[in-house]
């Protein structure tokens, strides 16, 4: 017997299927999916790979070495995960090892390891005291002492998930014996498996029914000899009860016998998403997301792989959990761009459910009350089937909104973040009782430092982008600033760049000109707390946002805190605009509500049309009536006038007229290939040869006329980290044929020490 592998690690030169010899000790143990070593190379060097297919004959008269050993027992792929690992290679430009590592994550990768790896401080008390001294300058080496001395020893992979921080910040802390690793036997359970409350469905509205009856018909046909499995837009306001669709729908799947993928978007939507499914599904759920550590991530998989759960439930990377036989897919918030990968492979999710869905003959459900441009078009021309919810559930109905000029708010001298009719709306809801959420979409306390005498603005000296201005930063992740009425401190003030972590002080004068007329601009999360705790004492507000729900359970703990009664306001980014659902909450307050539309990226309008949109939705979900502000300077944009109304098909309206006119998606797929090296001449060297060469390749192929080239240029963040930038993004018709136009140059150009980032219908134009 012989078998067909692909390596886990390989380059594209040498990435495809080799034919291995089965020894005879391991014959019948092996099977498609299996994780092996094979001898590869002329040295024969040990290298881990996965079997693709078992046969019968060699497909070659050459020797044929055997597999040196077999690395799980159990196969840790099924053969439709092997088929997508083929088509995303071609589709992404990636190995297949790039491509099945999505699929296996390095916790399920270690079937065989009892152990895992932790990470404790040397000398607590000494790392302390280095952090009230300032000594400590990167904002990733602050993350991670900060956390273990909270916790005392913690998992790598948990801290690296809840820090955001690299293996080489945790090694670089160990070379400086401010921790240590050592090894700890794995925990096998769960704590919260069996923490749920057993819930009966609810009665469905007439709109509700009519959504499941068509779902719930595609199941049946799609589970029979010859059916076809459907895609459908789930397209309903805030409040109109979505969830419950994916609810009844799913268990008809899992009643047929199949199994059902739920996506969410943000880890801060899944504890409420998991605890729903919980108490209809029980112990028949898994839960799939980036906080788990590596132990529950192994044991949910391994759970997945025995079939002995038919829901999965997670962010981005829970599409591609190993279920056998999948009857329903669900995107919930299909829209949002944290379902688009930004690391390599550069996939989205939902092209990935789209895939797994064919391959399956299971149902597609996308659900949002904005949906992207792509999808909506996609159910006006006919490839997806539209299905509507237009009215909120029970009495409830959508929120009063009333836009807000800042301009005349500050020519009545009204210089405070809040207007007044923000600050009205809010005592209203605190005087009968209830709550607030103020959304404003930038973290810290002010977005740059600016000196008012000459102009300048305090930029990282690593990246091409001003620094932020953060209070009290270092002295609690999940804290609140100083409490009302308390000095500053400015040696509590802090600089940090989001893009390279690097901390410093903030300067009293400007390092330009010298002035002392420097200060902080732009309100932030921070700031907003700030001023909402002074003006409205006693009353207090929870902050959430990247800063605050670093811990693993920091996003459950401060959602259930608001839910309680804990706090009259919460304040956050926009991880607070979503999918949550707080009855009590009747006043929504929208900050700098036209701060989205000066990014330099064709997705913008939609970005902010979507955010005040779902952010508005979270008012008067309950029996009283919700109060939406949305505060701009430019008032007159159509997303935030269509927003405002929550009129999505006008916004569409407009939006495609504009999209096709440039040819932009769903009209085209665009293409940014990136290019980075620390010496700025290489990477435009570097990027107007590669330019060449694709150019070269337009004029010699004539299937490849469908495809446009701009001009190289640097990228709008021209430096990252030391590392200079070059860009060229090109137009196309489709994913496919841009794939195949840059595959033959892209795999035979030598990029040398230039590292490279191609990425097919980008979510960031950066």
């Amino acid at each position: 017997m012989f078998c067909r592998i692909v390596l886990r690690e390989s380059t594209r030169a040498f990435d495809r299927e080799y034919t291995y010899a089965i020894p005879d000790d391991l014959a019948g143990r092996l099977a498609v999916g299996s994780r092996v070593q094979v001898p590869f190379g002329s040295g024969n060097r040990s290298v881990e790979a996965y079997v693709t297919a078992i046969l019968a004959d060699a497909d070659s008269d050459f020797y044929i070495k055997p597999v040196l050993g077999l690395l799980s027992e159990r196969p840790v792929l099924l053969p439709d995960q092997i088929r997508l690992a083929a088509q995303m290679r071609g589709r992404y430009l990636c190995t297949y090892g790039d491509a099945l590592k999505c699929m296996v994550p390095a916790a399920v990768a270690a079937v065989k390891d009892k152990t895992i790896r932790l990470a404790e401080l040397c000398d607590p008390s000494e790392a302390a005291q280095m952090l009230a001294d300032g000594a400590v300058d990167r904002v990733g080496h602050i993350r991670v002492i900060e956390l273990l001395l909270e916790c005392g020893s913690a998992p790598l992979q948990e801290i690296m998930n809840a820090c955001q921080v690299s293996r080489a910040v945790l090694n670089t802390l160990e070379k400086k014996q401010l921790l240590r690793f050592f090894e700890q036997e794995a925990r096998r359970t769960l704590a919260d498996e069996n923490d749920y409350t057993p819930a009966d469905p609810f009665p469905p509205t007439p709109d509700q029914a009519a959504a499941i009856r068509r779902i719930c018909e595609s199941l049946a046909a799609g589970g029979q000899p010859g059916g076809s499995g459907r895609e459908y837009l789930l397209f309903g306001i805030t409040g109109s009860g979505k969830t419950e669709v994916y609810l009844q729908c799913a268990r008809r799947a899992a009643d047929q016998g199949r199994g059902v993928i739920i996506l969410v978007p943000e880890i801060g939507l899944t504890p409420q998403m998991i605890s729903r499914i919980r108490s209809r599904f029980g112990a028949n759920a898994a839960v799939l997301h980036s906080r788990l550590t590596p132990a529950e991530r192994y044991e949910q998989w391994q759970r997945i792989l025995r079939q002995e759960v038919q829901v999965v439930v997670g962010a981005r990377s829970a599409v591609f959990a190993p279920l056998q036989d999948i009857g329903l897919i669900i995107i919930d918030e299909e829209q949002e761009a944290t379902y688009k990968s930004e690391i390599h492979p550069r996939y989205h999710a939902r092209e990935i459910a789209r895939l797994r869905a064919r391959g399956q003959d299971s149902v597609l459900v996308l659900g949002s009350a904005t949906p992207s441009v792509e999808s909506y078009h996609r159910a006006k021309a006919g490839q997806s089937i539209l299905l509507t919810l237009p009215e909120r559930v029970g009495q409830a109905v959508l929120p009063e909104t009333e836009i807000v000029d800042m301009r005349r708010e500050l020519g009545s001298g009204n210089r405070s973040i809040f207007s007044q009719s923000l600050r009205r709306a809010m005592n209203d809801a605190f005087a009968a009782g209830h709550q607030a959420m103020i959304l404003i979409n930038r973290r810290g306390y002010a977005g740059f430092i600016l000196c008012r005498n000459c102009g300048h603005v305090v930029k990282c000296r690593s990246c091409s982008v001003s620094l932020t201005s953060h209070l009290n930063w270092h002295y609690g992740a999940g804290g609140s600033g100083r409490e009302p009425g308390a000095p500053e401190d400015p040696a509590a003030n802090l600089l940090i760049c989001h893009y390279c972590g690097r901390v410093s002080r903030q300067p009293a004068s400007c390092p330009v000109c010298g002035s002392t007329r420097i200060g902080r601009f732009g309100a932030g999360t921070q700031q907003v707390e700030e001023l909402f705790n002074q003006e409205f004492a006693p009353l207090r507000a929870l902050r959430m946002d990247q800063d605050t729900t670093a811990g693993r359970s920091a996003h459950a703990r401060l959602l259930d805190q608001f839910s309680r009664g804990e706090a009259a306001a919460l304040i956050g980014t926009q991880m607070i605009a979503k999918g949550h659902d707080f009855p009590n909450v009747t006043t929504v307050g929208i900050l700098s509500a036209d701060l989205m539309l000066g990014i330099s990226d064709f997705r913008a309008s939609e970005r902010a049309f979507q955010l005040i949109t779902q952010a508005a939705g979270r008012a008067g979900r309950g029996d009283a009536a919700g109060k939406v502000v949305i505060q701009a300077y430019n008032i007159d944009d159509y997303a935030v006038r269509y927003a405002a109304a929550q009129d999505y098909p006008g916004f569409y309206s407009q939006e495609i007229t504009y999209r096709q006119t440039m040819h932009y998606p769903p009209f085209g797929s665009l293409c940014s290939i990136t290019l980075s090296t620390v010496q700025e001449a290489l990477a435009r060297t570097r990027c107007q040869e590669l330019a060449s060469a694709l150019k070269a390749r337009l004029e010699s192929e004539p299937s490849a006329q469908g495809v446009q080239m701009m001009d190289p240029a640097r990228a709008p963040l021209y430096r990252i980290k030391d590392r200079y930038r070059w860009r060229l993004v090109l137009k196309g018709p489709d994913p496919v044929s841009l794939a195949n136009f840059l595959l033959p140059v892209t795999d035979r150009f030598d990029f040398a020490k230039t590292a490279v980032s191609i990425d097919i219908d980008p979510y960031q134009m950066l």
